[in-house]
């Protein structure tokens, strides 16, 4: 719903198709049936004409991806491990997709299948979550993940590590099962997602293409912000489309992803547990020198001179 709002399609069309529409979509608990399932999805693919949709919702979205991989990595210490949450977690959310892991030669299948026959719609569920469980396994491993993915509907338009396949799967090499999970618990995470979550809450409510470009970087975040390439393919446009509409509104990509970091830097300083160097990280700068001279741009002082005076008036 969210991805759609953001790709222009109106909450109130979607609802309408459905027969028994949630009240609150916002809500963790609510659920809605297969049909409804299914019909929003179509009346969504209808309306944006994009056959790389699946493959950009799965971009967008993120199985609340960083409290996921927290929980996760409080959980497992191995990529086989944490297959079993990830099957689990799509088995409890979208019950009408059915995971099958396989093992041929060195390498693991995970196909997925829905068994009602909804062609296009189905397409779009397994390519989005095809391309979440990439992303999730790559964030988690400490080594390269060098996975591949398949899809029946694959054709040269598609990403580079998609191939044309009998069935919607991912593949990659069998001895990564017992391979360690990255200790990302130390950068206490589960303190990092709600100030992600506050700065989408605090942004203005004014329906202006950059608030989107802003919402659709912090969610796709992991944690550090996304490229101007990959946000503007979740909005099907040329990072040269992207950056002419910022421009009529009087910004561009690069002031935002510095705003957000100006923010996102402030706040993370006011947790002792976060050192210079992990807000570095969590921000994707190469090194902690790059982020010290940008806050010193943002902010007139270093983090450390900032984190001072934040102590002493709290």
């Amino acid at each position: 719903m969210e991805y759609a709002q953001l790709r222009g399609v109106s909450r109130r069309e979607i609802l309408s198709v459905m027969t028994t529409p949630p009240d609150n979509f916002l809500q963790e608990a609510t659920t809605v049936s297969s049909e409804d399932f299914f019909a929003a999805i179509n009346f969504i693919s209808t309306s944006l004409k994009d056959d790389l949709l699946g493959i950009r919702l799965g971009n967008f979205l993120n199985m609340n991806s960083l409290g996921l991989i927290y929980q996760i990595s409080l959980q497992t210490a191995t990529i086989e491990e944490a297959l079993f949450y990830l099957n689990n977690y799509i088995g409890n959310t979208i019950p009408v997709v059915q995971p099958e892991i396989q093992f041929i030669e060195d390498r693991v299948i995970i196909n997925l299948s829905i068994n009602v026959d909804k062609s296009e719609a189905s397409t779009i569920v397994l390519e989005s979550l095809l391309t979440i469980i990439s992303r999730e396994l790559d964030m988690m491993t400490a080594q390269p993940l060098d996975f591949l993915l398949f899809s029946p509907a694959c054709s040269p338009e598609y990403p580079s590590e998609w191939q044309q396949g009998k069935s919607f799967a991912i593949s990659f090499k069998a001895a990564l099962l017992k391979a360690s999970l990255q200790d990302i618990s130390r950068l206490h995470l589960d303190a990092l997602i709600p100030e992600y979550l506050k700065l989408i809450e605090t942004m203005k409510p004014e329906p202006t293409f950059s608030s989107k470009v802003k919402i659709a970087s912090l969610n796709m975040a992991k944690p550090e912000l996304p490229a101007l390439e990959k946000v503007a393919d979740v909005f099907n446009l040329t990072p040269r489309t992207l950056q002419r509409r910022l421009s009529a509104e009087q910004t561009t990509f690069r002031q935002i992803t510095d705003d957000l970091k100006k923010q996102i830097s402030y706040m993370l300083l006011q947790h002792n547990r976060f050192s210079v160097m992990d807000v570095s990280y969590v921000l994707g700068y190469s090194e902690p020198a790059a982020f010290i001279h940008s806050f010193k741009k943002w902010y007139g002082n270093s983090p450390e001179k900032v984190r001072t005076r934040l102590a002493v008036s709290a």
